[in-house]
């Protein structure tokens, strides 16, 4: 028997503070705490999953996890602690912890309280949390421009993946959301395209109210700063560096600001006027 499985377990006998349980080959104990209110009786079989106690040693609890050895699954995060990573909720009084060796460098992208990953479970001598990349295609009945629920598995340099509560992947292009983004998070996306192997979406909203978010962006920077290097003249690498917008957009905020008189250009400048329309 191994910790991070369900078995089927034989009761051999009570203890003072628990029960034996016992397959063909081995004995493992059940404590009195992790029997939830059942009264397992000699010779009878029970439902166990095993797991490692507090010193290391085998042992059985019928409260069942959500994942195990053999099943992934959403796992809720419930603390998070600098110097180690992320400990989730496994369905048993013992979290799960995700190392901060398998998280991102940078914390401002680790799940928060609350948030929900895709996780396995690993490990022989201790039971840890492990992420989960790659998804087998399954096939989905979403359609484009649906809007589906999901939450951040992935953040990656061309994009971030997404996967929703019936296990779809879906691949959101870094230009097809405005903010950054952490494991865990969850996301309303409207679908772009399904392919046979892959799906893409968007976080993007319609045009007309993402013109008013994207020049609500650059009026904020222009009141801090009061004027920027940044005007229709510059390259779709550094718009996007600043603002994570694409030139298109960046430029379709510019006009949106300079119709309500809020901005004007010069020298190459675009400068804030808006004290002046006031």
């Amino acid at each position: 028997m191994i910790a991070g499985l369900v078995y089927q377990l034989k009761v051999k006998r009570k203890t003072d503070i628990g029960y034996l349980l016992e397959d063909n080959e081995q004995e493992v104990f059940l404590h009195n705490n992790d029997c939830f209110g059942k009264t397992p009786i000699a010779g009878e079989v029970v439902e166990a999953f095993l797991f490692h106690d507090f010193k290391g040693r085998l042992a059985a609890t019928l409260k069942l996890p959500i994942i195990t050895l053999e099943k992934v699954a959403f796992l809720v995060a419930v603390e998070v602690v600098s110097n180690l990573g992320v400990f989730f909720d496994n369905g048993i009084d013992k979290h799960l912890l995700l190392s901060k060796d398998d998280l991102p460098n940078d914390r401002s992208e680790w799940p928060q309280k609350g948030d929900q990953l895709y996780l396995t479970l690993k490990g022989k001598n201790r039971l840890v949390a492990k992420r989960v990349f790659h998804l087998e295609p399954i096939k989905t009945d979403l359609r484009e421009k649906e809007i589906v629920k999901g939450y951040v598995n992935n953040i990656k340099d061309e994009g971030i993946d997404v996967i929703t509560l019936k296990e779809e992947l879906i691949f959101i292009h870094k230009t097809q959301t405005r903010k950054k983004h952490r494991l865990g998070e969850k996301l309303n996306v409207t679908i772009m395209k399904v392919y046979q192997d892959s799906i893409h979406g968007t976080l993007i909203k319609q045009k007309e109210e993402m013109i008013e978010l994207d020049a609500n962006l650059i009026l904020n920077y222009l009141k801090k700063h009061r004027e920027m290097s940044l005007g229709n003249s510059s390259s779709p690498e550094e718009i996007f560096a600043q603002f994570n917008l694409s030139k298109k957009a960046f430029k379709r905020a510019l006009g949106s600001l300079y119709k309500a008189r809020l901005i004007d250009f010069k020298d190459n400048k675009t400068i804030y006027i808006g004290d002046k329309s006031e």
